[in-house]
């Protein structure tokens, strides 16, 4: 049995670094070249990595900012309404779904 290194899809497709986009809120983040955060940046990254590339809002609720005059408490509060209204239009789609098939 060959073992695979590096970073896998839920599908177990290999997943070239290169090709993750590293979003604008990581560039002013204290872990973003921390080699002890490097898999769990990467992680989130690759997780999110669909919507970053079509435009979606990059979620990531580990930032800690690189310059003291970001306000995190408020990037976090943004980051959490952001993800409160993800979440309804999700739920929403999923009620509309259940409804449909019960018809």
């Amino acid at each position: 049995m060959t073992i695979k290194e590096g970073y896998l899809s839920d599908d177990g497709t290999e997943i070239d670094q290169t090709t993750v986009p590293t979003p604008t809120l990581c560039l002013s983040c204290l872990k973003n070249n921390d080699a002890t955060e490097e898999v769990s940046c990467m992680i989130n990254r690759m997780d999110q990595m669909k919507e970053t590339k079509s435009g979606e809002r990059f979620l990531c609720f580990a930032y800690e900012p690189n310059d003291p005059s970001i306000n995190k408490k408020k990037v976090l509060q943004d980051m959490d309404k952001c993800w409160m209204e993800q979440n309804r239009k999700y739920l929403a789609q999923k009620k509309k779904r259940i409804v449909t098939k019960k018809q």
